[in-house]
């Protein structure tokens, strides 16, 4: 064996014994780092948790659905009117 590869592996030995020392750590300070980032994240939207809540998020997704239903129906309405108003101008417009 020559002195260069006796070298190389002195070196190579040191180097996994420090690598072996140091993923660990490694690892640990990523998982602390995700374990933050995952604790740091809040919901903004309320939570109902007891069951004297439920009536309350019932009431509240009713109250919801009627309000879209009377938006899609004015709407509809809003855009019937203005085709049948283009129509009629443009019936005149030709006629």
């Amino acid at each position: 064996m020559t002195l260069q590869d006796e070298k190389r592996r002195s070196l190579l030995g040191r180097l996994s014994k420090q690598l072996g020392y140091a993923a660990p750590a490694l690892v640990l300070v990523a998982s602390g780092a995700a374990f933050q980032a995952v604790a740091s994240e809040s919901s903004t939207e309320p939570t109902y948790t007891s069951g004297v809540e439920a009536p309350l998020m019932l009431a509240e997704a009713h109250a919801e659905g009627e309000a879209e239903a009377e938006a899609e129906g004015e709407a509809e309405g809003e855009a019937e009117g203005e085709a049948e108003g283009e129509a009629e101008a443009e019936a005149e417009a030709e006629g």
